[in-house]
């Protein structure tokens, strides 16, 4: 008996994964379809490039990095030199400046090529320039995205369509072509070698700039150096290659433009304060110059200069100082007039000549201030925090500027008031002097600082032209754009992994799936944990279609193997019942109708009969008759055990029919469906009907009602030997064993040892490499997967 109890519950990694193993073919097809649609996806999607280019944002100055804005971190007017470095990253991703590189390079004129699946940007292969200009009144921003039909027809014309259904009209390349929104230009690249591929057709789409612009920012990546310093690099992604790198290239450029037009600001306005400095002390010169012409002629003296020599040698000292205050004085008192009336914000004239370094400093950080200040206008209101900072930033400097340049030219008013007291000492001492050359020397004096006041204006005027012509660049490249012509996505070995795990996840997936929500019987391991102190007999395999489902003489099959199997564990069951049984009565039933107990009945009476004994299959089921299937001349209207119940006159051995298939099997039918089959079977004639079968054969076999759902085989229970419990294969629920082993329990049955019907070879015997197949010709591996597949049958 050790051989048909359920002799572990312990579940192994085999059993676990055998589930998934049977999928194998599925998987295969899983995995080729997922592999396959990421071949396709590749093949078709637009690739993805990414162009690089780094620089080094420097100072004009000279000595590298940001030392203009050093100045004002060192008097805690801005942050620390990361901000600044910031700042520079959001001018360079700025749509401003994007959108100075997309006008520049024409980007809003897109070049497309159809293909039989896929449309190709041909951004280099297009041969000819396309330009785009809107009507008058209208912007870039507002224009909708368009789309012209284009053929190439000669070196000299075109042909175009607006309307991809219409027939082409043809233009010359030297004619613009008015459309609804504006104007298009086509030009050859070469004029040398024009394009002779004619007749490919092209698709040519009008972008909308705002949208251009705003794809291109996105795509726009700036990052600072891993080892520091002021390098930045800039990276694009984009899907043609060169468009990526030339768009960095003018990125830099008009940065660099952006950045050289800001610097020229204010030695453009210092050169146009000089310029009214220059024109206003010319005025005087030549005021001085005519008064001494006409002091010479008045007073008749032609080289009055010699005859002073001697006399002004010791004063000469004293003069030059006086002269050099009183320049000063008159540059401070014209710089403290155009702080006064210069508007805040607006660039003031940087190192005008003032030999004080706190004010030239606080003009320089007022300058760059300033020009902060104004950038952040352009893209902010008066009513930005930041801009707010930066105008009360600009207001205390300029009043500190203002401050300090008043007490300076208190300073200088002092100095020269002692040096003009010293000089009227000397005077006194040279009061032999005639009156004329004194009054010379004063008008000579009045000239020599004027002169001295335009030729410095003169020299400043030169340095800030020079400034001007040779303003350096903010920003140098140290790698011009590049990219590597392998494209960054979409990414084959990711895309190829993902598929292969899909292809492989899908199934199992839905394996796991189907196991979660599956609550059928697939196993006898299903039925031994959940009936594990009751027999089991063995297993039925599952039918294909075109196989018989009765068991004949000889047979070889895998169903005969099983009910063989099923025979001599049934054999040990009854040999254990003691010599006093010796023809044993057994009952088939099951929990509800379809579990094939009418199958298993037939095919263990034939499989006893063929090993020689004789056997009475007798039709308990008299509510649903099912066993006349297997007479070759059966009926529901052939007379049997209703009939042998309800009649007193009907002997056994008259109802009996002989099986086609083996002399040694007789059936007796169940007769007509009665109204009262639970009444029948409470009959006497029971035991009369068993007590021949058990006279006359070596073995009694019911085929009996579903004990679930009718109480005729709990009414003859005890009549049974052995009870057969059939359950079948995904079909019967798991719940329905709690009904088994509950009627058990309650001993409604009687010996009960359950057999599983319809079981898949892959779940048949103790694992699917231990089937009934021993001397049994197998399908190989390639048939049973074309069987698996439907391909074969």
């Amino acid at each position: 008996m050790e051989n048909i109890q359920n002799t572990s519950s312990d579940t192994s990694i085999g059993q676990l994964i055998a589930p998934y193993l049977r999928v194998w073919p599925w998987l295969i097809l899983s995995v080729f379809i997922a592999l396959l649609g990421a071949f396709l996806y590749l093949r078709y999607t637009a690739k993805s490039y990414q162009a690089s280019a780094s620089i080094i944002i420097k100072d004009t100055q000279g000595g590298g990095g940001f030392s203009e804005l050093s100045t004002f971190q060192d008097i805690g007017v801005l942050g620390s030199s990361g901000n600044s470095l910031a700042n520079e990253i959001e001018i360079l991703t700025s749509k401003r400046l994007v959108r100075a590189v997309v006008n520049e390079l024409h980007l809003g004129v897109q070049i497309l090529q159809e293909g039989n699946i896929k449309i190709t940007d041909v951004y280099t292969e297009f041969p000819y320039a396309a330009r785009f200009i809107d009507d008058v009144g209208s912007s870039p921003k507002d224009r909708k995205t368009q789309s012209i039909y284009l053929k190439t027809v000669s070196d000299s014309s075109f042909a175009f369509k607006l309307v991809e259904n219409e027939p082409y009209q043809e233009f010359n390349f030297d004619t613009p072509l008015l459309l609804p929104q504006g104007s298009l230009f086509l030009t050859p690249k070469s004029l040398i070698s024009p394009p002779s591929n004619f007749g490919r057709e092209y698709v040519i789409k009008m972008l909308n700039a705002e949208n251009l612009v705003s794809s291109i920012a996105s795509r726009l990546q700036v990052s600072t150096g891993s080892r520091g310093g002021s390098v930045l690099n800039l990276s694009l992604t984009d899907n043609v290659l060169a468009r990526a790198v030339d768009i960095l290239n003018e990125l830099v450029i008009q940065y660099n433009a952006d950045a050289i037009n800001d610097k020229n600001l204010v030695a453009t306005n210092t050169a146009r304060f000089i310029e009214e400095r220059i024109e206003a002390i010319s005025v005087d010169l030549d005021s001085v110059e005519n008064t001494i012409q006409d002091f010479k002629t008045s007073n008749n003296i032609s080289n009055i200069e010699a005859q002073s020599q001697m006399n002004l040698d010791f004063s000469s000292e004293f003069t030059k100082r006086l002269i050099e205050a009183e320049s000063e004085l008159q540059v401070g008192n014209f710089l403290q007039q155009s702080l006064q009336s210069t508007p805040l914000g607006e660039l003031l004239p940087g190192n005008v000549g003032l030999q004080s370094l706190e004010i030239n400093t606080g003009l320089d950080q007022y300058n760059r201030l300033a020009l902060r200040y104004q950038e952040l206008l352009k893209t902010s209101t008066e009513l930005n925090p930041t801009v707010i900072q930066y105008r009360d930033q600009l207001t205390t400097l300029r009043n500190s500027i203002l401050s300090s340049l008043s007490g300076y030219l208190s300073a200088l008013r002092i100095k020269r008031n002692a040096l003009s007291a010293q000089e009227s000492k000397v005077d006194d001492r040279i009061a032999e002097v005639p009156e004329a050359e004194r009054v010379f020397r004063g008008i000579a004096r009045n000239q020599t600082i004027i002169e001295s006041i335009y030729l410095f204006l003169v020299t400043k005027r030169e340095e800030t032209a020079i400034s001007l012509a040779v303003t350096a660049p903010k920003a140098k490249v140290v790698d011009a754009a590049w990219g590597s012509t392998s494209s960054i996505a979409p990414k084959s070995n990711v895309i190829y992994s993902g598929a292969l795990i899909s292809g492989l996840l899908i199934p199992l997936a839905f394996v796991y799936l189907m196991g979660l929500f599956n609550n059928k019987i697939e196993n006898r391991k299903d039925v031994t944990n959940r009936l594990s102190n009751t027999p089991f007999l063995g297993e039925v395999p599952e039918l294909s279609s075109d196989e018989s489902d009765m068991i004949e003489k000889n047979d070889r099959s895998v169903l005969a193997e099983s009910f063989r199997i099923l025979r001599t564990n049934l054999q040990y069951k009854l040999s254990a019942l003691g010599s006093s049984v010796k023809s044993p009565v057994v009952i088939v039933t099951s929990s509800v109708k379809g579990e094939g107990k009418t199958f298993v009945s037939f095919n263990l009476a034939m499989t006893m009969a063929n090993s020689g004994k004789n056997v009475l299959l007798i039709g308990g089921d008299i509510r649903n008759p099912q066993l006349h299937r297997y007479l070759e001349k059966g009926s529901k209207n052939l007379k049997g055990v209703t009939e042998f119940l309800v009649y007193p006159e009907y002997k056994p051995e008259e109802l009996i029919h002989e099986s086609d298939a083996n002399p040694n099997l007789k059936i007796f039918l169940s007769g007509a469906i009665p109204p009262n089959p639970a009444e029948l079977w409470m009959s006497s004639r029971v035991d009369e009907l068993l007590a021949y079968g058990k006279a006359n054969y070596d073995v009694v076999i019911i085929d009996s009602a579903p004990s679930m759902l009718v109480t005729d085989t709990l009414l003859i229970s005890d009549k049974a030997d052995v009870t057969v419990y059939v359950a079948r294969a995904n079909y019967t629920e798991k719940p329905l064993l709690d009904f088994v082993s509950d009627t058990i329990e309650s001993e409604k049955l009687k010996n009960v040892a359950m057999v599983l019907n319809n079981v898949k070879i892959a779940n048949f015997g103790y694992g699917n490499k231990y089937a009934y197949s021993y001397g049994v010709d197998q399908d190989s591996a390639w048939t049973r997967l074309m069987k698996t597949l439907k391909f074969k049958k």
